[in-house]
């Protein structure tokens, strides 16, 4: 297994409501703001634990959902890097 690279996604939208509410695991969400994702293959991973829980639950155990890249309607992020102000491919 590969190490996943994570990135924080401001806003994931999913086909249907596939991953437990992290506050509330009876309750099924299809919209997710600002939880950490990772794609591996044709695989989304999921961490849905907001970043402030995420931070302060370090070493506890926590769920990851997996769900295949066709269940992904859209995923929203903002690139962190800097901008050099060339453009991509000059």
């Amino acid at each position: 297994m590969s190490t996943l690279n994570w990135r924080t996604a401001t806003h994931v939208v999913l086909n249907d409501t596939l991953i437990p509410d992290p506050n509330a695991g009876h309750n099924l969400l299809g919209q997710l703001r600002n939880v950490r994702v990772a794609v591996e293959g044709s695989f989304l991973h999921i961490d849905p634990r907001q970043p402030q829980d995420a931070d302060t639950s370090a070493g506890e155990e926590f769920d990851v959902h997996i769900v295949p890249a066709s269940a992904v309607n859209t995923i929203t992020y903002r690139d962190a890097e800097r901008r050099t102000g060339r453009l991509a491919g000059f």
